[in-house]
C-alpha cells in the first residue's frame, strides 16, 4: 500500500433542457404511439413529463378489506395509479433514449436504448419486465 493515489475527473453529461414545444411534441409523440398500439393503450392510463423524462403510469385496481385507510385516496374508490415505465431522454431530439422499469424498492433499471420510438416500441414487445 503506500503508493500514490491517482485520481480521475469524470464529467457528467449534463441533461438537456427542453423548451414548452419540445416538451408538447414528445409528449404528443408518445401519446400517438400509445393510442397505437394495443398494449399500451390497454395498460398506460397517464403521461407526465418532468425534466428529461417522460413517465407512463398505470391504474391498479386496490383490494380494500373492510375498515382500511389508504395513504394516498384511490381513484374512483378502487384504483391507485402506478409508474409503468420510464423513458429518459438524453438529448433534444429523442435520438437517444432509455426505457427503464421501476424496481419494487424504487430504483429504476434502464433496460433499453434507442430513440424515443423504440424505446415505446421495446415497452410495448417487452413481456417480461413490462406485463
Amino acid at each position: 500500500m503506500g503508493g500514490k493515489r491517482q485520481y480521475v475527473w469524470v464529467q457528467k453529461p449534463s441533461k438537456p433542457v427542453f423548451e414548452d414545444r419540445a416538451k408538447t411534441n414528445i409528449l404528443r409523440q408518445v401519446e400517438e404511439t400509445i393510442a397505437n398500439n394495443g398494449k399500451l393503450k390497454q395498460k398506460v392510463s397517464r403521461v407526465a413529463m418532468r425534466g428529461n423524462r417522460v413517465y407512463l403510469y398505470e391504474m391498479v385496481e386496490q383490494f380494500r378489506p373492510e375498515g382500511a385507510i389508504f395513504i394516498r385516496p384511490l381513484i374512483d374508490g378502487k384504483y391507485l395509479e402506478y409508474p409503468y415505465a420510464r423513458i429518459t431522454i438524453n438529448d433534444p431530439g429523442a435520438k437517444s433514449c432509455t426505457a427503464d422499469w421501476q424496481r419494487h424498492n424504487n430504483q429504476w433499471i434502464s433496460l433499453y436504448e434507442g430513440t424515443l420510438a423504440e424505446c415505446l416500441m421495446d415497452i410495448e414487445n417487452d413481456t417480461a419486465w413490462f406485463m
